[in-house]
């Protein structure tokens, strides 16, 4: 898998995340990731959140497909609703 992202977001996302965009490759790691489209007009492209287990909590990393880059976008803790779709999906 080829990753790539902005250096600017990748400072910023660490400060406010602490945790690098690099980061984002290791939630695609878990054989239950789930991918869930977040399309909206005033991103101009489309993104997908990627939600993962590593090490036992879950991340979320927003990207979008530049083929054939997966480019990060942001990468956090998961929120309250990312997680019972996880939960809900992983079963």
């Amino acid at each position: 898998m080829e990753i790539g992202f902005d250096r600017g977001k990748d400072a910023n996302n660490t400060e406010r995340h602490h945790v690098s965009l690099a980061f984002g490759e290791r939630v695609f790691d878990d054989p239950q990731m789930l991918i869930i489209p977040t399309i909206r007009a005033e991103d101009q492209e489309d993104r997908y959140k990627a939600v993962g287990m590593v090490d036992g909590k879950l991340w979320t990393a927003v990207h979008v497909y530049r083929d054939p880059i997966i480019w990060f976008v942001s990468v956090r803790r998961s929120n309250e609703g990312e997680k019972r779709a996880y939960d809900s999906y992983s079963g």
